[in-house]
């Protein structure tokens, strides 16, 4: 995903949601490792059943908690959840680095889209940040559509 010149506004959302729809965005950093502090095991437990239910690879789980991490950097009062911190202590080995491979694609992208510059239309930026935050919000918010419960919001 480009965020340059060649790109317009509308074909950029367009790729953004698209990935998001597939669960295959190009978003991630390694910056979540440090912040993963061993999660209770009860939150642990819960969080696997809520994966095992919801027939989600270690792709897909670690697509949204690249997508958590992300929103909780460039979202106003976004914060990932005690669910969200648990995900990668669900996965070992394999699945583990196919985990940590997409959660780095993931949020990697937030991170571009958090230092994106259009010097022709600056705006486009701020409308990129809010599109992507909304569907953080509808996708991983307390009432998520995708898996409920990553993010938490606070009001300013």
């Amino acid at each position: 995903m480009s965020l340059g010149r060649q790109k317009g506004l509308g074909s950029l959302i367009g790729a953004i949601a698209a990935s998001m729809a597939f669960g295959s965005m190009v978003w991630g950093s390694t910056s979540w490792e440090a912040a993963a502090a061993e999660p209770p095991e009860d939150i642990v437990g819960t969080t696997r059943a809520a994966v095992a239910t919801a027939r989600l690879t270690p792709r897909d789980t670690g697509s949204r908690y690249g997508q958590a991490l992300g929103a909780s950097e460039l979202c106003t009062g976004a914060k990932v959840t005690d669910k969200a911190s648990a995900l990668p202590a669900l996965y070992a080995d394999a699945e583990l680095e196919e985990f940590k491979a997409q959660q780095k694609k993931i949020y990697d992208a937030w991170i571009r889209v958090k230092h994106c510059v259009r010097e022709e239309d600056p705006n486009q930026c701020k409308v990129i940040i809010d599109e992507s935050c909304a569907a953080a919000l509808t996708e991983i918010g307390p009432k998520g559509t995708a898996f409920p419960g990553l993010l938490e919001f606070s009001r300013p």
